[in-house]
């Protein structure tokens, strides 16, 4: 019965040894409190859209994790596409009807980066433009 004991205490004493962070260890995994493994928060950027612009405002961002908010305040159908600094598109919206909106996920690292509307011919009439990220 003592030895069942003993065995029992060395594990409770292991069990807390390897939980490496006192009281926040037992606050449930995922959360995200107050450990430094979590991914930061993806940062919100608004475009908006009209014949033939699309503006934010910044150009310049810093790397990480981004939602892209697309507000189609024109009167025709708009949508948004990222590319790589090497051309590789990374993203894009599905076609934004007038008044709409929709939202794109991408993670970003330092480079110049290609934004536009594929809608017909919106490129070519200068709806394009530059993200420089740091």
């Amino acid at each position: 019965m003592i030895r069942r004991l003993l065995v029992v205490a060395l594990t409770i004493g292991a069990v807390a040894a390897c939980g490496g962070g006192g009281s926040s260890s037992g606050s449930g995994s995922g959360s995200g409190s107050s450990g430094s493994t979590s991914a930061p928060a993806a940062q919100t950027v608004t475009f908006t859209e009209t014949e033939f612009k699309i503006t934010t405002a910044s150009n310049n961002l810093t790397a990480g994790s981004y939602t892209f908010n697309v507000q189609n305040k024109g009167s025709f159908p708009h949508d948004l596409h990222i590319a790589t600094p090497d051309g590789s598109e990374i993203g894009a919206t599905s076609v934004i009807q007038p008044g709409g909106s929709a939202t794109l996920q991408v993670t970003l690292k330092a480079g110049s980066y290609t934004i536009w509307c594929a809608v017909d011919s919106h490129r070519a009439q200068g709806m394009q433009g530059t993200l420089t990220v740091t």
